[in-house]
C-alpha cells in the first residue's frame, strides 16, 4: 500500500500549520473534530523531520 501524503496550510494572522488526516485514517482509527493528540519532533539518521502524534485519552 502507498504512503498517505500531506500537504500543510498557513492560517491568517498567525505562524500556527495545519497538517491534515486523510479521511481514510480519521475513519478507520475514529479519529473525531476535537480529538487532542501529543506531538514529538524528532531528526532521522538522514536528517529529516520526523512528526509522531499519539492521541491523547480523556
Amino acid at each position: 500500500m502507498p504512503k498517505k501524503t500531506v500537504g500543510v496550510r498557513g492560517r491568517e494572522g498567525t505562524s500556527t500549520k495545519d497538517i491534515s488526516i486523510p479521511a481514510g485514517i480519521a475513519r478507520d482509527h475514529g479519529i473525531e473534530v476535537g480529538d487532542e493528540f501529543a506531538i514529538d519532533a524528532e531528526t532521522d539518521e538522514n536528517g529529516r523531520l520526523v512528526l509522531r502524534y499519539t492521541r491523547l485519552e480523556e
